[in-house]
């Protein structure tokens, strides 16, 4: 029984004051906080009001996290790579990052919420489906409730875009006002991308795990979609979609749907759209990575080019014109130089009619159904009227010739982002040239370098497809398929929580944009997948995890693996706002195990999956401000983030020092004793250089001070094993991590036994460890070394003060777990 009086809500026998609950005392602002508070309050129950004080971030302002925010900070160290003028320290350059990154989600969201809006109405339902009982997680946990309609979604982004102004408009006169700002864009994106996920769910039919019934969580969705070049019928008209918006390719499909062509028209995608396409048609077909785009236009393989407002720039129409390619541009940004038919009442069949006869190389068409229909139409004629070249590709011979103009004045190979030796492989023939398509990024840089104008990247290209490679570049991947369930957590937590059966959860995100090969990132899944670690992959990184073939048992990656989330599972996500979907499954790993309520309750959500979920993310192959944000979202929800390849060029990381031992530390949370715990993790954002260094510093940061024994002993045999199979010995700090000989893998314990006792001072009688060497320095027993170091197992801690249970109320049940 419950009952609200003023501003004090009484939930059975106890009063709770609202205007010290809400955070900011910001109920004058917004009119319906109290309500919010109220509800939250009574869903919290009479227990869990009795054991804490409760703290709610309603429509939160960046400050109103502080409490979660200095943990971190007084933990992790943040360090700046770029710093523009005295006294910044890269601080204004790093919030500016992750605000230019907020700001294009922003924008994304708004476009496709005003037009569903426009389409459907305000009150069609936002249903993730029966499986999900804790629906939009990013946004609850900012704002205090869940969304059910539209309506509601266009009240969330009201306020996350509120909330940019204030982050842009606000001085920030030291570090920790800075990263809290920075920090809560990070959050504020993951809320932009989970709105835009929802919409794309819930009004266009996106795939979607949550309506599935829980048996065919293995195998949903199929692996049926095809990636890469050599997946292209070009005897067909090919239409390739770019960009962030995917409404212009959904209104194609509709009007190819109505039109009955789904067997004559090719439509494929690159980039954040590629991957969005599968998710609602089958028939789509992914490319490769929008930072890898120019390779797409050097095949010819596009007969129309429909792009939106994208997170990179490049030369569009320069491309399009190699390849007598025609372009739509449909974005507000994108299609600069392009005559604007937007307001023309004009039918699709006249601006065809013109673009022909006066060769025009595009148009401008922010009518995104009408874009849709014209994007079909005319790759039609142009396949008709056969005015396209039918190779835009070099000869065996002209690859040759044009090579034969090097002067191996090595200009090319300093500017490449992969340090390719591109004067080497002119001088090497065709096969050479080929050889450096693998590594290349298509970035142009060696083009727009070459003092002789050689067309360095279409001579890769085309040796390429002298010596079968583009062809054979076909690969099979499964679509997204959205939100992880509880029911998978539930499973989940059995198997790395409780039982230590895998390591943990490993979730690959990034643009594709990665110097070396393609095939690393599909290493690095496969490496955690062989060691029973759930693995999902969100943004271009699908793709080429996807590139992955066992050639032994002559299957894909996505086809050696079920797509549930579970131990040993790979699941995609989907495309860029589909990261999303890693924070909100992380969230509810949390809820399933404390039971906590997600609505703006964000420091003891935090708080708990920090210390308990062994989750991190690998960000490989970042390349926009987005990702920047992302870093920081993830970072403030307690999740571990590793970054590479060129992880260096990150603006800032979250550095742990696992030798202050004033850091590592946790409250008991019955009796409130201040305990020293193990360096976990021992970082919060790091940079990795290669594959190796990143599945290391993983296995690494898998490690949770509240893991119980067989977990325990997972993380640590998964750290030990990746830094000895790469670098041929134990990490320095191993032996921290060690509370008893049944944490040790079988397999290595007597080996680790003898270390500990010859290089760590421990005392060893036979199998067993007798006495432990303290931090300090003492030699003491085992029980006093775990009374002294680390957390009791099972035993409830935090790190926050506030959730230190309530010793002057009455209790009702037992302490939190």
């Amino acid at each position: 029984m419950s009952e609200e009086k003023g501003r004090v809500v009484r939930v059975g026998d106890v009063e709770v004051n609202l205007e010290e609950v809400v955070s900011g005392g910001g109920m004058e602002e917004i009119g319906d906080i109290a309500t919010i508070a109220t509800d939250i309050l009574h869903e919290m129950g009479e227990k869990r009001l009795r054991q804490w004080k409760p703290k709610l971030n309603i429509f939160a302002d960046a400050t109103d996290i502080a409490e979660w925010d200095s943990v971190l900070l007084s933990r992790y160290c943040p360090v700046y790579t770029e710093i523009k003028r005295k006294r910044d320290y890269g601080l204004e350059s790093s919030l500016r990052e992750a605000c230019r990154g907020l700001s294009r989600q922003l924008a994304f969201a708004r476009e496709l919420l005003d037009l569903s809006i426009e389409l459907f109405g305000r009150d069609k339902e936002i249903e993730i489906g029966h499986s999900i009982t804790y629906p939009t997680l990013n946004i609850s946990m900012l704002t205090g409730f869940y969304t059910k309609n539209l309506g509601d979604m266009d009240r969330a982004l009201s306020y996350a875009e509120s909330q940019l102004s204030k982050l842009l408009s606000s001085d920030s006169p030291g570090v920790a006002e800075t990263e809290e700002k920075t920090l809560h864009a990070g959050a504020l994106i993951l809320l932009a991308m989970e709105i835009s996920e929802a919409i794309k769910m819930c009004c266009f039919d996106f795939y979607n795990a949550g309506k599935q019934p829980a048996t065919e969580y293995s195998d949903f969705p199929k692996v049926e979609t095809e990636v890469g070049i050599g997946a292209v019928d070009t005897t067909k008209p090919v239409i390739v979609f770019l960009g962030n918006n995917f409404m212009p390719a959904w209104f194609a499909i509709e009007y190819i749907r109505r039109a009955g062509l789904e067997d004559t028209v090719e439509v494929c995608g690159a980039g954040a759209v590629g991957h969005d396409i599968p998710r609602f048609y089958k028939r789509g077909k992914v490319l490769t990575s929008a930072t890898k785009i120019r390779k797409v236009f050097r095949t010819g393989i596009p007969d129309v080019v429909v792009v939106s407002d994208s997170c990179f720039e490049f030369d569009l129409l320069a491309e399009a014109k190699r390849v007598d390619a025609k372009v739509i541009a449909c974005g507000n940004k994108a299609g600069s130089g392009l005559e604007d038919r937007s307001d023309d009442s004009v039918e699709v069949e006249e601006i065809i009619k013109e673009m022909m006869e006066n060769d025009l190389p595009g148009i401008k068409l922010t009518n995104l159904e009408k874009a849709g229909e014209l994007a079909v139409k005319l790759a039609q004629e142009i396949k008709r009227r056969g005015k396209r070249k039918k190779s835009y590709l070099l000869s065996e011979d002209e690859i040759k010739e044009e090579s034969s103009r090097c002067k191996s004045c090595d200009t090319c190979s300093g500017v490449c982002p992969s340090r390719l030796a591109l004067s080497r492989a002119m001088k090497g023939g065709v096969k050479t040239l080929a050889d450096a398509y693998d590594g290349c990024i298509f970035c142009g840089e060696c083009e727009r370098a070459c003092p002789e104008g050689i067309p360095v990247m279409d001579l890769i290209i085309s040796a390429a497809s002298a010596t079968g490679k583009l062809r054979e570049e076909r690969y099979l991947m499964r679509a997204g398929r959205g939100p992880m369930s509880e029911l998978e957590w539930r499973d989940l937590t059995f198997g790395i929580i409780l039982g230590g059966n895998g390591p943990g959860m490993v979730n690959i995100i990034g643009c594709g944009n990665y110097p070396g090969s393609e095939r690393e990132v599909a290493d690095i899944a496969r490496y955690f997948l062989e060691r029973n670690a759930l693995v999902t992959v969100s943004g271009c990184v699908a793709a080429d995890v996807a590139r992955y073939f066992d050639a032994e048992e002559r299957k894909f990656l996505f086809e050696q693996y079920i797509a549930a989330g579970v131990l040993k599972g790979l699941v995609n996500f989907g495309g860029c706002t589909a990261i999303s979907h890693v924070t909100s499954a992380v969230y509810r790993g949390a809820l399933v195990g404390s039971g906590y309520v997600p609505k703006a309750n964000w420091t003891q959500i935090a708080d708990y999956l920090y210390a308990r979920l062994p989750v991190v993310v690998i960000l490989w192959g970042a390349a926009a401000e987005e990702m920047y944000a992302v870093a920081s979202g993830l970072v403030r929800s307690g999740i571990p983030v590793v970054v590479g390849p060129s992880g260096f060029k990150f603006k800032r990381y979250f550095m742990g020092d696992k030798y202050d031992r004033s850091k590592w530390w946790m409250y008991d949370g019955v009796t409130g004793e201040k305990k020293e715990v193990e360096p976990c993790p021992v970082h919060m954002l790091v940079p990795v250089e290669t594959k190796e260094e990143a599945i290391a510093m993983c296995a690494k940061l898998l490690h949770r001070p509240l893991a119980l024994r067989d977990p325990r002993l997972a993380s640590l045999e998964a750290a030990n094993e990746a830094h000895k199979d790469f670098f041929g010995e134990y990490p320095d700090d191993w032996y921290l991590y060690v509370r008893s000989e049944h944490e040790l893998h079988v397999m290595r314990r007597m080996e680790l036994l003898r270390k500990l006792e010859q290089e760590h001072g421990w005392e060893i009688e036979g199998m067993r460890i007798k006495r432990a060497r303290h931090r300090s320095g003492e030699l003491m027993d085992m029980a006093e070394y775990n009374r002294r170091y680390g957390i009791q197992l099972g035993r409830y801690s935090t790190l926050v003060p506030r959730l230190i249970v309530n010793r002057h109320l009455p209790e009702i049940g037992s302490a939190p777990q």
